[in-house]
Protein backbone atom coordinates (compact mmCIF):
# COMPACT_ATOMS: atom_id res chain seq x y z
CA UNK A 1 0.00 0.00 0.00
CA UNK A 2 1.27 3.48 -0.87
CA UNK A 3 2.34 5.51 2.17
CA UNK A 4 -0.09 8.35 1.46
CA UNK A 5 -3.03 5.91 1.22
CA UNK A 6 -2.05 4.36 4.56
CA UNK A 7 -1.83 7.78 6.22
CA UNK A 8 -5.20 8.81 4.77
CA UNK A 9 -6.87 5.80 6.37
CA UNK A 10 -5.30 6.48 9.74
CA UNK A 11 -6.11 10.20 9.56
CA UNK A 12 -9.71 9.33 8.61
CA UNK A 13 -10.11 7.48 11.91
CA UNK A 14 -8.13 9.87 14.11
CA UNK A 15 -9.84 12.98 12.75
CA UNK A 16 -13.27 11.46 13.26
CA UNK A 17 -12.48 10.83 16.93
CA UNK A 18 -10.75 14.21 17.28
CA UNK A 19 -14.14 15.79 16.58
CA UNK A 20 -15.23 14.07 19.80
CA UNK A 21 -12.21 15.48 21.67
CA UNK A 22 -10.51 12.07 21.69
CA UNK A 23 -6.74 12.01 21.24
CA UNK A 24 -4.75 9.49 19.20
CA UNK A 25 -4.20 7.08 22.09
CA UNK A 26 -1.11 5.50 23.60
CA UNK A 27 1.65 3.49 21.94
CA UNK A 28 -0.37 0.27 22.10
CA UNK A 29 -3.29 1.91 20.31
CA UNK A 30 -1.04 3.35 17.63
CA UNK A 31 0.65 0.01 17.06
CA UNK A 32 -2.69 -1.77 16.64
CA UNK A 33 -4.05 0.91 14.30
CA UNK A 34 -0.96 0.68 12.10
CA UNK A 35 -1.02 -3.13 12.03
CA UNK A 36 -4.61 -3.32 10.83
CA UNK A 37 -4.14 -0.46 8.37
CA UNK A 38 -1.28 -2.25 6.62
CA UNK A 39 -3.06 -5.60 6.66
CA UNK A 40 -0.81 -7.27 9.22
CA UNK A 41 -3.76 -8.10 11.48
CA UNK A 42 -7.44 -8.65 10.77
CA UNK A 43 -9.92 -6.11 12.08
CA UNK A 44 -11.85 -8.77 13.98
CA UNK A 45 -8.65 -9.87 15.72
CA UNK A 46 -7.80 -6.27 16.59
CA UNK A 47 -11.26 -5.68 18.04
CA UNK A 48 -10.96 -8.80 20.22
CA UNK A 49 -7.49 -7.71 21.37
CA UNK A 50 -8.80 -4.24 22.26
CA UNK A 51 -11.65 -5.66 24.33
CA UNK A 52 -9.29 -8.08 26.10
CA UNK A 53 -6.87 -5.28 26.95
CA UNK A 54 -9.56 -3.80 29.20
CA UNK A 55 -10.67 -7.10 30.71
CA UNK A 56 -13.71 -7.51 28.50
CA UNK A 57 -14.85 -9.49 25.48
CA UNK A 58 -17.34 -9.10 22.65
CA UNK A 59 -20.50 -11.12 23.25
CA UNK A 60 -22.28 -12.88 20.36
CA UNK A 61 -24.64 -10.64 18.44
CA UNK A 62 -28.32 -10.89 19.39
CA UNK A 63 -31.52 -9.52 17.93
CA UNK A 64 -32.12 -6.13 19.58
CA UNK A 65 -35.22 -5.70 21.74
CA UNK A 66 -35.85 -1.95 21.85
CA UNK A 67 -39.40 -0.86 22.63
CA UNK A 68 -38.70 2.45 24.35
CA UNK A 69 -35.79 4.71 25.26
CA UNK A 70 -35.02 2.95 28.55
CA UNK A 71 -34.41 -0.35 26.73
CA UNK A 72 -31.06 0.99 25.53
CA UNK A 73 -29.64 0.82 29.08
CA UNK A 74 -28.20 -2.04 31.11
CA UNK A 75 -31.02 -2.83 33.59
CA UNK A 76 -30.52 -0.93 36.82
CA UNK A 77 -27.84 1.37 35.39
CA UNK A 78 -27.38 4.51 33.31
CA UNK A 79 -24.86 2.86 30.96
CA UNK A 80 -25.79 1.79 27.46
CA UNK A 81 -26.27 -1.96 27.08
CA UNK A 82 -23.66 -3.37 24.75
CA UNK A 83 -21.83 -6.41 23.46
CA UNK A 84 -18.81 -5.37 25.55
CA UNK A 85 -19.17 -7.76 28.48
CA UNK A 86 -17.32 -9.53 31.27
CA UNK A 87 -18.31 -12.43 33.52
CA UNK A 88 -20.14 -10.16 35.97
CA UNK A 89 -21.97 -8.10 33.36
CA UNK A 90 -23.60 -10.20 30.61
CA UNK A 91 -25.70 -7.27 29.35
CA UNK A 92 -22.71 -4.97 28.97
CA UNK A 93 -20.20 -3.51 31.39
CA UNK A 94 -21.72 -0.83 33.60
CA UNK A 95 -18.63 1.24 34.36
CA UNK A 96 -19.40 4.17 32.06
CA UNK A 97 -15.80 5.35 31.81
CA UNK A 98 -14.49 1.87 30.99
CA UNK A 99 -17.25 1.35 28.43
CA UNK A 100 -16.51 4.63 26.67
CA UNK A 101 -12.78 3.90 26.44
CA UNK A 102 -13.34 0.45 24.93
CA UNK A 103 -16.04 1.47 22.49
CA UNK A 104 -14.07 4.47 21.24
CA UNK A 105 -11.01 2.36 20.50
CA UNK A 106 -13.08 -0.33 18.78
CA UNK A 107 -14.75 2.30 16.64
CA UNK A 108 -11.32 3.72 15.75
CA UNK A 109 -10.37 0.34 14.29
CA UNK A 110 -13.62 0.09 12.36
CA UNK A 111 -13.11 3.63 11.03
CA UNK A 112 -9.73 2.59 9.62
CA UNK A 113 -11.45 -0.40 8.03
CA UNK A 114 -14.19 1.80 6.60
CA UNK A 115 -11.63 4.20 5.13
CA UNK A 116 -10.11 1.38 3.11
CA UNK A 117 -13.41 -0.28 2.23
CA UNK A 118 -16.14 2.40 2.10
CA UNK A 119 -19.83 1.59 2.15
CA UNK A 120 -21.25 1.72 -1.37
CA UNK A 121 -24.67 3.27 -1.76
CA UNK A 122 -26.74 6.22 -2.88
CA UNK A 123 -25.97 8.58 0.01
CA UNK A 124 -29.52 8.28 1.30
CA UNK A 125 -30.70 7.48 4.82
CA UNK A 126 -30.05 3.77 4.29
CA UNK A 127 -26.46 4.61 3.35
CA UNK A 128 -25.91 6.32 6.70
CA UNK A 129 -27.49 3.38 8.52
CA UNK A 130 -25.11 1.00 6.75
CA UNK A 131 -22.13 3.12 7.81
CA UNK A 132 -23.36 3.14 11.41
CA UNK A 133 -23.83 -0.64 11.29
CA UNK A 134 -20.28 -1.14 10.03
CA UNK A 135 -18.80 1.09 12.73
CA UNK A 136 -20.75 -0.16 15.74
CA UNK A 137 -21.64 -3.77 14.98
CA UNK A 138 -19.18 -5.01 17.64
CA UNK A 139 -20.65 -2.67 20.25
CA UNK A 140 -24.43 -2.47 19.90
CA UNK A 141 -26.94 -5.11 18.86
CA UNK A 142 -29.02 -2.28 17.39
CA UNK A 143 -26.18 -0.83 15.27
CA UNK A 144 -27.55 0.74 12.10
CA UNK A 145 -31.08 1.10 13.43
CA UNK A 146 -32.87 4.40 13.89
CA UNK A 147 -33.35 5.32 17.54
CA UNK A 148 -36.59 4.62 19.35
CA UNK A 149 -37.76 7.52 21.52
CA UNK A 150 -37.77 9.54 23.54
CA UNK A 151 -41.23 10.96 23.00
CA UNK A 152 -39.99 14.46 23.81
CA UNK A 153 -36.84 16.31 22.74
CA UNK A 154 -33.45 15.07 23.92
CA UNK A 155 -31.08 17.59 25.44
CA UNK A 156 -27.32 17.79 25.87
CA UNK A 157 -25.12 20.34 27.62
CA UNK A 158 -22.05 21.61 25.78
CA UNK A 159 -20.04 24.86 25.67
CA UNK A 160 -21.85 28.03 24.61
CA UNK A 161 -21.31 28.62 20.88
CA UNK A 162 -23.51 31.70 20.65
CA UNK A 163 -21.57 34.13 22.84
CA UNK A 164 -18.21 32.36 22.59
CA UNK A 165 -15.90 31.46 19.72
CA UNK A 166 -14.49 28.07 18.69
CA UNK A 167 -12.49 26.33 21.41
CA UNK A 168 -13.00 29.07 24.00
CA UNK A 169 -12.05 27.43 27.35
CA UNK A 170 -14.13 30.00 29.24
CA UNK A 171 -17.39 29.18 27.46
CA UNK A 172 -20.05 28.10 29.97
CA UNK A 173 -22.30 25.15 29.30
CA UNK A 174 -25.63 25.67 27.60
CA UNK A 175 -28.50 23.39 26.57
CA UNK A 176 -28.78 21.94 23.06
CA UNK A 177 -31.93 20.25 21.80
CA UNK A 178 -32.33 17.17 19.57
CA UNK A 179 -35.41 15.89 17.76
CA UNK A 180 -37.96 13.70 19.58
CA UNK A 181 -37.96 10.08 18.47
CA UNK A 182 -41.29 10.19 16.58
CA UNK A 183 -39.98 12.99 14.32
CA UNK A 184 -36.64 11.42 13.38
CA UNK A 185 -37.64 9.34 10.33
CA UNK A 186 -39.38 12.12 8.42
CA UNK A 187 -36.79 14.77 9.28
CA UNK A 188 -33.83 12.56 8.36
CA UNK A 189 -35.38 11.35 5.10
CA UNK A 190 -36.05 14.94 4.04
CA UNK A 191 -32.44 16.01 4.62
CA UNK A 192 -30.97 13.02 2.79
CA UNK A 193 -33.25 13.72 -0.16
CA UNK A 194 -31.83 17.25 -0.20
CA UNK A 195 -28.27 15.95 -0.07
CA UNK A 196 -28.90 13.58 -2.95
CA UNK A 197 -30.46 16.39 -5.00
CA UNK A 198 -27.72 18.96 -4.46
CA UNK A 199 -25.05 16.32 -4.89
CA UNK A 200 -26.30 15.88 -8.47
CA UNK A 201 -26.67 19.60 -9.24
CA UNK A 202 -23.33 20.15 -10.89
CA UNK A 203 -24.89 23.04 -12.81
CA UNK A 204 -25.12 25.13 -9.65
CA UNK A 205 -22.30 27.42 -8.50
CA UNK A 206 -19.95 25.83 -5.98
CA UNK A 207 -20.93 28.34 -3.28
CA UNK A 208 -24.63 27.52 -3.59
CA UNK A 209 -24.05 23.77 -3.44
CA UNK A 210 -21.91 24.05 -0.32
CA UNK A 211 -24.47 26.38 1.27
CA UNK A 212 -27.33 23.94 0.73
CA UNK A 213 -25.27 20.93 1.77
CA UNK A 214 -24.10 22.61 4.96
CA UNK A 215 -27.68 23.47 5.92
CA UNK A 216 -28.71 19.82 5.64
CA UNK A 217 -25.60 18.76 7.56
CA UNK A 218 -26.46 21.09 10.40
CA UNK A 219 -30.03 19.86 10.53
CA UNK A 220 -28.92 16.22 10.66
CA UNK A 221 -26.85 17.01 13.74
CA UNK A 222 -30.09 18.11 15.39
CA UNK A 223 -32.03 15.11 14.09
CA UNK A 224 -29.56 12.75 15.81
CA UNK A 225 -30.96 9.60 14.20
CA UNK A 226 -29.16 7.00 16.38
CA UNK A 227 -29.06 6.44 20.12
CA UNK A 228 -25.26 6.77 20.05
CA UNK A 229 -22.48 7.17 17.48
CA UNK A 230 -24.14 9.91 15.42
CA UNK A 231 -21.13 12.18 14.97
CA UNK A 232 -18.82 9.34 13.96
CA UNK A 233 -21.25 7.88 11.43
CA UNK A 234 -22.13 11.26 9.93
CA UNK A 235 -18.52 12.43 9.73
CA UNK A 236 -17.65 9.25 7.82
CA UNK A 237 -20.74 9.72 5.64
CA UNK A 238 -19.93 13.32 4.76
CA UNK A 239 -16.29 12.63 3.92
CA UNK A 240 -17.45 9.93 1.48
CA UNK A 241 -20.27 12.16 0.22
CA UNK A 242 -18.04 15.16 -0.50
CA UNK A 243 -15.46 12.98 -2.22
CA UNK A 244 -18.17 11.44 -4.39
CA UNK A 245 -19.31 14.83 -5.72
CA UNK A 246 -15.82 16.15 -6.36
CA UNK A 247 -15.30 18.16 -3.15
CA UNK A 248 -12.28 16.32 -1.80
CA UNK A 249 -11.78 16.29 1.97
CA UNK A 250 -8.42 15.81 3.68
CA UNK A 251 -9.12 14.28 7.13
CA UNK A 252 -5.77 15.61 8.36
CA UNK A 253 -7.36 19.08 8.39
CA UNK A 254 -9.52 17.95 11.35
CA UNK A 255 -6.91 16.32 13.58
CA UNK A 256 -6.34 17.50 17.15
CA UNK A 257 -4.81 20.95 17.21
CA UNK A 258 -6.08 21.96 13.78
CA UNK A 259 -8.24 25.12 13.59
CA UNK A 260 -10.81 23.48 11.31
CA UNK A 261 -11.49 20.88 13.97
CA UNK A 262 -12.45 23.55 16.50
CA UNK A 263 -14.50 25.37 13.89
CA UNK A 264 -16.40 22.24 12.88
CA UNK A 265 -17.36 21.35 16.45
CA UNK A 266 -18.39 24.93 17.11
CA UNK A 267 -20.47 25.12 13.93
CA UNK A 268 -22.44 21.95 14.74
CA UNK A 269 -23.59 23.29 18.09
CA UNK A 270 -24.05 26.82 16.77
CA UNK A 271 -26.59 25.50 14.27
CA UNK A 272 -28.50 23.74 17.03
CA UNK A 273 -28.54 26.86 19.19
CA UNK A 274 -29.45 29.39 16.50
CA UNK A 275 -30.64 27.60 13.35
CA UNK A 276 -27.93 29.41 11.40
CA UNK A 277 -25.71 27.26 9.20
CA UNK A 278 -23.38 30.14 8.31
CA UNK A 279 -20.46 28.96 10.52
CA UNK A 280 -20.80 25.43 9.13
CA UNK A 281 -20.93 26.79 5.59
CA UNK A 282 -17.77 28.83 6.19
CA UNK A 283 -15.98 25.83 7.71
CA UNK A 284 -16.88 23.58 4.79
CA UNK A 285 -16.00 26.27 2.28
CA UNK A 286 -12.49 26.36 3.74
CA UNK A 287 -12.16 22.58 4.16
CA UNK A 288 -13.26 21.94 0.58
CA UNK A 289 -10.96 24.57 -0.92
CA UNK A 290 -8.23 22.82 -2.95
CA UNK A 291 -5.83 25.57 -1.94
CA UNK A 292 -5.89 24.68 1.76
CA UNK A 293 -4.14 21.33 1.42
CA UNK A 294 -3.46 18.64 -1.10
CA UNK A 295 -6.77 17.12 -2.16
CA UNK A 296 -5.38 14.17 -4.04
CA UNK A 297 -7.79 11.29 -3.60
CA UNK A 298 -5.87 8.46 -1.95
CA UNK A 299 -8.47 5.85 -1.10
CA UNK A 300 -6.68 3.16 -3.10
CA UNK A 301 -3.10 1.96 -3.42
Amino acid sequence: MAEHALQWRIDFADANLALLNVDVGDAAVRDLVTRVAVGGLSYDEAVAMTAARYGTRIAPRQAPVIHDFDDYLVPGSLTLASRIVDDAHPFGIVDADQFRIVELEISRLRLVELAGDPVLGYFDYEHLKSIHRRLFRDIYNWAGQQRVGPETSMIRFAPDTVEHGPGDPDAPLMKYVYYPGPEVAEAASMQFAQLQYFGRRTDLPRAERIDRISESGGELQSVHPFRDGNSRAMTAYFIEYHNSIGFEVDPADFLMGKPLREQMIHSWYHYQATGSHRPLNDTLDTALDPGVASREKVLGD
